[in-house]
């Protein structure tokens, strides 16, 4: 209300430029210069000298880069003293958007106003002429590089998902709603917030979008939301992200460049599974035959495995290899009970080959059991057994496998 009657107060016509019974028509702009998105007010108010019959025909104006509507109160009687007479009359408020720069220019045209006569004999009709001043639209310094250009007090992003996008298998689905609210112009700025691009092995459906313009009653606020829904279909394997949603904005209030976003959704389907594409017939014909195949391994092949290793088990006895086995390692953990037991096995199997041991044996015997200093290292003797049992391996070996009878006898 206050900025109807600040604008009132400033249309003062003097008296001598009016006739006394003459209708008279003004239009005012609340800004001469804006930007692409910013809402201006074009008040188009008629004065009669007694009172109007019949409403005014306001024109509708349309045309291109500019978004002309009327806000919710569009229309306001007033009424003005002028030369000591109450003259009535109503204003008309048209809101304009403009889309782009440029110089804009509305259309003249003629008003055609019935008013009753000051005689008080009847009717008068007259058509006033309606010349709305120029309007100049630029980019503010800064924001060139704007694409889209958004200008806006306010704007907001934000995101919903439905389902699990990370635990995705072949046939499931999920969603991802983004919602953008713009506050002080119209929604007809937003651009397209989601497309159809999707990591491989995902499917992108896309909802019809949503978007309309408020204007609030009390304050001729405008706010715009525009909401997209695109809902995924995992189709086979697939990984990779769904892509973060930015745009750039200039806030007409704060005069500088604003970024909104929204997270990038991380995507993982699992493939299909090794029974997929089969019918119910063919899952029991491949389980039945999993079972036989089972059955069999467990029937013949585990004795056969049994059977295959004890064998191998008798021949490394009989060799000296596991005993040689038993005494390396024994020896490489520098446990000497278990060197000792480990040395007299293999000597019963290899006797010849186990004497190069004994000077080993018997110095560390000494070092284990005499009046060794508990100072003396006792490393140079194990790394001498060690070397010297290494050395025996090859002649087991060679027992364990018996030579190839020779090709040509």
């Amino acid at each position: 209300m206050k900025r109807w009657t600040v604008l009132l107060t400033t249309w003062m016509l003097s008296a001598a430029t009016l006739a006394a019974d003459k209708p008279i028509i003004e239009s005012k702009l609340s800004e001469v210069k804006a930007v692409p998105g910013q809402s201006i007010s074009l008040f188009v108010t008629i004065l009669v000298p007694t009172w109007m019959t019949q409403p005014a025909d306001f024109p509708e104006f349309d045309q291109p880069n500019l978004s002309v509507t009327l806000p919710g109160r569009s229309s306001l009687a007033v009424s003005r003293v002028i030369d000591g007479q109450t003259w009535a009359g109503v204003t008309r408020e048209y809101l304009i958007v403009p889309l782009a720069p440029g110089n804009y220019q509305l259309p003249a045209g003629e008003i055609k106003v019935t008013y009753s006569d000051p005689d008080g004999t009847g009717e008068l009709q007259t058509a006033l002429r309606l010349a709305p001043p120029p309007i100049r639209v630029t980019t503010p310094k800064g924001a060139e590089g704007l694409t889209p250009f958004i200008a806006a007090r306010d704007l907001t992003l934000t995101q919903k998902i439905e389902g699990d996008p990370e635990d995705l298998r072949p046939g499931d689905a999920f969603s991802r709603t983004v919602t953008a609210i713009i506050e002080g112009t119209t929604v007809m700025f937003i651009p397209q917030l989601l497309d159809t691009r999707s990591p491989e092995g995902l499917a992108a459906y896309a909802d019809a979008h949503k978007a309309a313009d408020k204007t609030d009653p009390r304050t001729d606020a405008t706010t715009g939301t525009r909401s997209e829904r695109m809902t995924y279909v995992a189709e086979g394997r697939a990984r990779g992200t769904l892509p973060a949603i930015t745009l750039r904005w200039y806030d007409l209030d704060d005069d500088n460049i604003k970024t909104t976003s929204v997270d990038e959704i991380k995507v993982h389907a699992r493939g299909p599974g090794a029974l997929a594409g089969t019918s119910l017939w063919e899952k029991l014909l491949i389980l039945a035959a999993a079972a036989v195949f089972l059955w069999l391994i467990w029937r013949w092949g585990l004795p056969r495995i049994h059977e295959f290793q004890n064998k191998r088990a008798l021949r490394a006895e009989a060799s000296g290899l596991a005993a040689w086995q038993r005494m390396y390692t024994a020896c490489n953990t520098r446990n000497y009970a278990a060197l000792l037991q480990a040395t007299r096995e293999y000597k019963r199997r290899v006797p010849s080959a186990a004497q190069s041991l004994q000077p080993a044996l018997l110095a560390l015997g000494a070092m284990q059991y005499g009046d060794t200093p508990a100072s003396v290292s006792s490393a140079a003797v194990w790394r001498q057994l060690t070397k010297a049992i290494e050395a025996l391996r090859p002649k087991a070996a060679r027992a364990q496998q018996p030579p190839l009878p020779p090709l040509n006898p």
